[in-house]
């Protein structure tokens, strides 16, 4: 299964943004753990790679 989600990446700012479908939502990156922590526009957490366009 390949990822081909329009996931873009995070800001600065503390949002990232789906370049594909322009879904946005809160994101942050945890040092700590290494990885990126991304929140949904109902504020559920989820993985990066597990965005999909045209859900939510």
């Amino acid at each position: 299964m390949s990822s081909s989600g329009g996931f873009t990446g995070i800001s600065l700012a503390g949002t990232w943004e789906c370049g594909a479908c322009g879904a946005t939502g809160d994101g942050w990156y945890d040092a700590e753990d290494g990885e990126l922590v991304l929140h949904d526009e109902d504020g559920q957490p989820f993985a990066p790679d597990e965005h999909v366009c045209g859900e939510g």
